[in-house]
């Protein structure tokens, strides 16, 4: 028993009577409870979320393999690779393209994307010599020589590179030729030879997929070197082309060698050639990292002022027009070229053994 008062009334309760009541009620309505379903427990043998699993994976296989179609024709017609891809929005769930550009950038991203631009080649490197390089702004601010950057101008160092690459280019090519027997399959080569030109075959179908992506990433950067120049075409189509004939060359270097030592020394060799304009361009921007800066500031522009710059060129300049006009079916097969790349590897790799 329990006493309360409220307003001088006091009120007695017993709680035990009400407890009881209580617990009566509930059961009463537990009782009249029943089950509208039966719960049943799937074994994990035949969990329909595995099977869930594996229609979603294949599923989205499937969604993105059309993709690989739709990648090829945006570049087809993008002319002069302007990285228009990368403006269009490829499938539903894709991220919309931002056309927002942070102007705060720092000087060894600069540097970075001065590099990884295939429009910004030796053509453009000496040409910025004759424009702006010859006024030696940068040797001027960190107080130093280097030849380097005097004899780009005086010497034209960049074109020598380029004239370098392909004349020992055509000459291992010449001699390939020259010792070559006539012979497309004469299954003659010792075992090792055949392991050779499976598992070069194998490296060089495996990289020729990131080839294509490699295209994919660096037409697509921020910003990139103003195309309305013959110099910047010719950089560009040099770039890629230069690429895939030397990867080309050496599977038929490899397939055409009967001596182990000499498949792997001109492979070599070919992949050397494949990086010299590279390599000059990382060590002059190494030993004056502002000349990139300036590069950046001065003669790199957004994808849509690139469009502008482009047609307006083309409505003033008939060298330029031309140039452009010339250069559009060797583009296309370019592109055609390292899009069916892995399916030569693929062929070389399974044919080659069999045929060496």
């Amino acid at each position: 028993m329990e006493k309360k008062s409220s307003n001088n009334v006091i009120y007695t309760v017993d709680l035990e009577e009400c407890n009881e009541e209580k617990s009566k009620s509930v059961k009463s309505k537990i009782n009249r409870v029943k089950p509208e379903c039966s719960i049943s427990v799937i074994p994990p043998k035949y969990s329909k979320n595995k099977i869930r699993e594996k229609e979603s994976c294949c599923s989205h296989l499937c969604s993105a393999l059309p993709l690989i179609g739709k990648n090829l024709k945006l570049k087809m017609e993008d002319h002069l690779l302007l990285g228009g891809e990368h403006s269009v929005k490829l499938s539903e769930g894709y991220s919309t393209p931002q056309n927002k550009f942070s102007k705060s950038i720092s000087a060894e991203e600069k540097t970075e994307i001065v590099l990884s631009d295939p429009k910004f080649g030796m053509f453009s490197l000496f040409k910025y010599h004759l424009r702006r390089g010859y006024l030696n702004k940068e040797l001027k601010k960190s107080n130093t020589v280097y030849c380097s950057h005097i004899f780009s101008l005086l010497f034209a160092l960049p074109i020598i590179v380029f004239i370098s690459q392909w004349v020992l280019f055509i000459s291992l090519v010449l001699h390939e030729i020259n010792t070559f027997d006539g012979e497309y399959c004469p299954n003659t080569s010792s075992l090792e030879s055949k392991f050779m030109m499976f598992g070069t075959g194998l490296i060089y179908f495996v990289k020729s997929f990131f080839i294509w992506d490699n295209l994919t990433t660096r037409i697509g950067l921020k910003r990139m070197h103003r195309v309305d120049s013959v110099t910047v075409i010719l950089d560009t189509f040099q770039e890629f082309l230069f690429n895939i004939i030397v990867y080309g060359a050496n599977l038929w270097i490899i397939f055409s060698e009967r001596d182990l030592q000499n498949m792997i020394l001109n492979s070599l060799a070919m992949e050397f050639l494949m990086i010299l304009d590279n390599e000059f361009e990382e060590n002059y921007f190494k030993n004056l990292p502002g000349a990139a800066e300036d590069i950046y500031d001065n003669m790199y522009v957004t994808y849509e002022t690139n469009r502008k710059l482009v047609k307006k060129k083309q409505k003033k300049d008939k060298c330029f027009r031309c140039v452009s006009c010339l250069i559009f079916i060797p583009y296309k097969l370019l592109l055609i070229t390292i899009f069916c790349f892995p399916v030569v590897c693929l062929f070389m790799t399974i044919i080659g053994p069999i045929c060496k």
